[in-house]
């Protein structure tokens, strides 16, 4: 069966992931789904510069050529920059935020990337994804697993995610889910990250941050305005804000 080219517009995302062995069996989930663009964010310094490749390749099997393609990224700023949504994956739910599983997440996801790059996020094996982490992402999922053993190996949840959007994908590969609206134009990731650092220093100008835990307070400005800054007309609303404060705290 061939690969919907819908696939090619999805990042596998792993953050700092401990077990190199791990990152080769998420290679051939990628592989065995259709999926191709595997990015590695801030990722772990070995002492033997080979002991990552041998580890990999071992449990990549057939993905080799796809575990030689990855990219790697200090950040995961960096790392989703190009990205125009951002989707993390946790067992852990955020306080306030909704999540759903990968199966009703997989029609947006793919409405998502006719617009762009969609990023799906993974953290690291032991912790998941940090609140910071949670608090980038514009969506959330979780898998439904058992309340008695809820944590998935990686590779696990990947392919589990994976192959919910490629089945979603399937009866869609002829178009059916329709081109972009014209001028309906979604930023990216490191659009949005600009957007938050403008919007940041204009409240930091007007005292906002007196007296409050500072990254607590941006943390919980980004998540209430995620859904705003997700479209070009929201994020030059918020740019816009950010400059008339600043115009103001001038002109004072």
């Amino acid at each position: 069966m061939s690969d919907p080219d819908i696939l090619q517009r999805f990042q596998v995302v792993l953050w700092r992931p401990k077990s190199p062995g791990n990152v080769g069996s998420v290679a051939r989930a990628m592989k065995n789904m259709g999926f191709a663009d595997l990015r590695l964010a801030d990722p772990i310094a070995y002492d033997d510069p080979g002991y990552f490749e041998r580890e990999a390749n071992r449990l990549a099997w057939s993905a080799s050529d796809l575990l030689r393609r990855r990219a790697e990224h200090p950040s995961i700023a960096a790392a989703v920059a190009d990205a125009t949504l951002l989707a993390g994956f946790s067992v852990r739910r955020a306080p306030d935020r909704r999540s759903a599983s990968p199966r009703a997440l997989a029609p947006r996801l793919l409405q998502a990337a006719q617009h762009g790059p969609v990023a799906l996020l993974f953290g690291q094996e032991d912790i998941g994804l940090t609140d910071d982490l949670l608090a980038r992402c514009q969506v959330l999922g979780t898998i439904p697993s058992s309340a008695q053993y809820a944590s998935l190996n990686l590779a696990q949840a990947v392919l589990l995610v994976l192959y919910e959007i490629r089945l979603a994908a399937l009866p869609a590969a002829d178009g059916a889910l329709g081109a972009s609206a014209a001028g309906d134009e979604v930023p990216s990731q490191k659009e949005i990250d600009a957007c938050f650092g403008r919007l940041s220093r204009a409240l930091d100008h007007v005292g906002y941050f007196a007296g409050t835990g500072r990254d607590h307070m941006e943390r919980e400005v980004r998540i209430a305005l995620r859904d705003v800054v997700s479209s070009r007309r929201g994020l030059s609303l918020i740019e816009g804000i950010a400059h008339r404060i600043q115009l103001g705290r001038r002109r004072a």
